[in-house]
């Protein structure tokens, strides 16, 4: 499968500050399973957001859907990741240097790359930051300059781009209604079915128990980085990034219009993904879902 290119010049990220351990944020209630419908498909490219705080198990539901869709993976974090990481690299501040960071937005040479098992290498000019994107520091600094309404707007569009590259795949109403023809996108991130694509196909999100969530998220960083939390300390975070995500003014966490909504807490990945394209099946044969 084809890489997918955003171009522009290369330049590099810098954190701003680090929150500390004891913030806190209104907790939101979990949304439960819904038969609320899908937004059926209309001709329009084949579209699917999942959307959903941290620790839901976005990016894992998302690879598998679109493994079993035969479609491409495009993880918005990611994106914010590889501008937080050429900010950082030129040194520029995550909180005072706003215009420089959505200037440079504007013009990030990221390149996102297909490999095996659905997964995403992650590219800024020639250098591979699949790995390098993945840190705390850079993760903190992702989470600030996220939050600057002129930097969303940049990477919306980049996004889109990114989405656009992967053509105009149509839904494969044939034998097999569960995989696409010859392409389209499945995208995971928190603003992605209001925001970045309010029209997508098909919309849901993910949420789950906070302190399942919390240990998720406890397990992910050993795995990922050989570090060991406090379960406390993780929960902090999860609640500092929630309420920066759910109160920011452009692009904020909602459940977006039309989504289905799926508590993970209690579901292995494979039992979401299974409710996914039972739903898809459902909206895919009928223009509007019982409720």
């Amino acid at each position: 499968m084809p890489s997918t290119t955003a171009t522009s010049e290369k330049r590099h990220v810098t954190s701003g500050r680090k929150h500390g351990g004891g913030s806190t944020s209104i907790r939101q209630p979990t949304n439960r399973p819904t038969d609320q419908p899908v937004n059926p498909p209309t001709g329009q490219p084949l579209v699917i957001t999942i959307d959903g705080p941290g620790g839901v198990g976005k990016s894992t539901v998302a690879t598998l859907l679109a493994q079993r869709l035969g479609l491409m993976y495009l993880d918005t974090g990611a994106t914010y990741r590889a501008l937080a990481y050429a900010a950082l690299r030129q040194g520029l501040h995550a909180v005072d240097e706003v215009k420089r960071i959505a200037a440079l937005a504007r013009r990030l040479p990221l390149r996102l790359q297909p490999v095996n098992h659905g997964s995403l290498r992650v590219w800024l000019g020639g250098e591979d930051v699949t790995q390098k994107i993945r840190t705390e520091e850079v993760s903190e600094a992702a989470a600030l300059i996220s939050q600057h309404p002129e930097v969303r707007a940049a990477m919306v569009q980049l996004q889109r781009a990114l989405a656009n590259r992967q053509g105009v795949p149509r839904y494969d109403s044939g034998r097999h209604p569960e995989r696409s023809r010859g392409g389209g996108v499945v995208v995971e991130g928190r603003d992605t079915g209001s925001v970045v694509f309010p029209q997508a196909t098909y919309k849901f999100f993910l949420d789950a128990d906070s302190e399942i969530r919390a240990r998720r998220r406890q397990r992910e960083l050993q795995k990922r980085y050989g570090v060991r939390v406090s379960l406390p300390q993780v929960r902090d975070q999860l609640e500092f990034r929630d309420s920066l995500d759910r109160h920011r003014r452009v692009g904020p966490l909602v459940k977006p219009k039309g989504a289905v909504a799926v508590d993970t807490s209690h579901r292995s990945a494979l039992e979401v993904v299974r409710i996914m394209l039972h739903q898809i099946d459902r909206a895919r044969t009928s223009k509007r879902v019982p409720t």
